[in-house]
């Protein structure tokens, strides 16, 4: 083994070998005065530039260690990262349910974040899951997997398909699940199934009582079929927080009315009864909750007038209209069977938009409820809409954006300068702006079919473009929203910072409020000069989507709800 390596940031003097395999090996090493992690993957599937900026995206969040430096050789890729000097959790007493709640509820959102980035973990054990000193410090999650293709990590904690070398997202769901267990028993994992009879025992050797909705997720986490398990680090996190449901507190107006003027046949949501108002704080603008429904998880939500569209996870639409009893109602014909990414309506026409995990785009009438047609590519996942007459945008998980002639559906043009993913797109007065996991944002000209300018963001799922087209607003994963100004594009203001990751921010269309969500359980709105928050309101958790159009505010969250907000009259601007 070589005593050093180098790379153009410096010399790495090797301490010692941590782990070795048939994809690369991990090592302890010295740069200065301080220690690092270097994994050298021998047969890598990526290129360097890519891999590179997909996993110091992924170390942005403050469970990961951070990317430090990258390079390559005739010996593979060589990836350096922070040295977590925590200790592995502690093993030595069983946990109470209680901490095992805590454990879990802080690193399945770690999990769905190494997931956003199409990574796995691929070695959750307890050893690579450190706990840092002091009362309120999050665990680390430690030595994610760069080689995917063959992540094989522990056979003590490893799911039953990651030991077939077939390692699908929730492999890591599983792995997690165990190692509660263990944690939870203070027992090896290998103790805690029964061949015999072929099922966990896990329950009748734990010493405290488990809330049954902490004992429900552990058993979904530990499903051996793929079929039956969590496919997702959010589903699991929906059942964790699963309590009394908003809608127990919240005045419900869905009422059994037929007054509805969309012709949609089937009715989807029955009429709960009245309860008490949410609990919301304010500080200039006052808002009052009318509505809220649970669809299941939101994951899109549009707004046009008093006609509220929501999509789900499952693919499933829901339109109604606020301004007559919000009988709520599901589009008919051929639709999506994936998780709905986007909603858009045609600003002119009764007309909606929906994009979807199942690599299609559909339109479909309002007038009827009746899917009008269906678009799509091959490898095709698109991930948002904007409509910009004459054409609608469609943003896909290549890195590409795909603009739609509106009038026929037909394709126009294809920008394809983003290297990964894209997050999110907006469209105004003939301008389009977009944010990629390539931590980029980009500025495009639709009448000239071109690229105005790149510039250099960190991880970020929100973006609102001004009506002007002539400044874009970036919420981060951090909880920053920063202004850039495209007339001088080297610079940008931060408009506010929020206390947790920005999942959306929507734009009123005069520009003058800001509407923001997170992934705490608070909903701000903030005046769009100034930079001011005029209104905090209490929010489930984790919030998802938002429309928002300055007068009505909807905002979906992972428990399941669907909130929809009016400003109340009066309300200072």
């Amino acid at each position: 083994m070589t005593n050093n390596f180098f790379s153009s940031s410096g010399c790495y003097e090797v301490v010692e070998t941590l782990g070795k395999g048939q994809t690369g090996q991990t090592i302890l090493a010295r740069a200065a005065a301080s220690l690092v992690v270097i994994k050298q993957l021998y047969h890598p599937h990526d290129s360097l530039e890519v891999l590179s900026q997909r996993l110091k995206a992924m170390g942005q969040h403050s469970q990961l260690p951070g990317l430090l430096d990258s390079w390559e050789t005739s010996d593979g890729q060589f990836f350096v990262f922070e040295h977590v000097l925590a200790r592995p959790v502690d093993q030595a007493v069983p946990w109470s349910p209680a901490q095992i709640a805590s454990f879990l509820l802080s690193l399945l959102p770690v999990l769905e974040h190494i997931h956003s980035f199409r990574l796995l973990h691929g070695d959750i054990r307890p050893i690579n899951i450190r706990q840092t000193s002091g009362q309120h410090q999050q665990p680390i999650l430690v030595d994610c997997r760069i080689a995917q293709q063959r992540t094989l990590g522990d056979a003590a904690y490893g799911a039953p398909e990651q030991a077939l070398g077939k390692p699908v997202y929730a492999s890591d769901l599983y792995s997690l699940g165990l190692v509660a267990v263990h944690l939870l028993t203070g027992l090896a994992p290998f103790e805690l199934y029964s061949i015999t009879d072929q099922r966990w025992i896990w329950p009748d050797l734990i010493t405290k009582p488990v809330p049954p909705s902490l004992s429900k997720v552990l058993n979904k986490l530990l499903e051996r079929s793929l079929d039956r398990r969590y496919t997702s680090a959010s589903e699991a996190l929906a059942d964790l927080k699963e309590s009394p449901r908003l809608i127990d507190k919240a005045r419900s107006l869905l009422l059994k009315s037929e007054s509805l003027p969309l012709q949609v046949a089937k009715k989807v949501l029955a009429a709960p009864g009245d309860s008490t108002a949410l609990a919301l704080t304010s500080q200039r603008i006052h808002w009052q909750p009318t509505y809220q429904f649970t669809p299941g998880i939101a994951t899109a939500l549009a707004l046009r007038g008093q006609v509220l569209a929501m999509g789900t996870s499952t693919g499933k639409i829901f339109v109604g209209d606020l301004a007559h009893s919000a009988e709520i109602y599901t589009l008919e014909g051929d639709g999506h069977c994936d998780r709905i990414t986007a909603l858009a309506f045609h600003p002119q026409v009764r007309t909606l938009y929906s994009a979807s995990s199942d690599g299609t785009v559909k339109q479909w009438s309002l007038a009827t409820g009746q899917l009008e047609q269906t678009l799509s590519q091959p490898g095709w996942q698109p991930t948002d809409l904007a409509v910009a007459p004459p054409y609608l945008a469609v943003s896909d998980s290549t890195g590409h954006i795909g603009l739609w002639h509106l009038k026929q559906l037909t394709p126009y043009h294809r920008f394809n300068q983003h290297q990964d993913w894209v997050s999110a797109i907006s469209a105004s007065n003939h301008r389009l702006a977009s944010i990629s996991r390539d931590r980029t944002l980009r500025i495009w000209s639709l009448p000239d079919k071109r690229l105005l300018e790149t510039l250099s963001i960190g991880p970020s799922q929100g973006l609102a473009l001004h009506p002007t087209g002539n400044h874009a607003i970036v919420g981060n994963n951090q909880g920053q929203i920063d202004v850039w100004h495209l007339a001088n594009p080297t610079s940008k203001d931060r408009l506010c910072t929020v206390d947790h990751g920005i999942t959306a921010l929507v734009l009123s269309p005069d520009a003058r409020l800001l509407a923001v969500g997170t992934d705490g359980n608070v909903l701000k709105i903030y005046q769009g000069v100034s930079g001011q928050c005029v209104s905090e309101l209490a929010q489930g958790w984790g919030v998802v989507a938002i429309a928002f159009d300055g007068h009505t505010l909807v905002s979906s969250s992972q428990d399941e709800t669907v909130t929809v907000w009016q400003r109340a009259v009066n309300s200072m601007p």
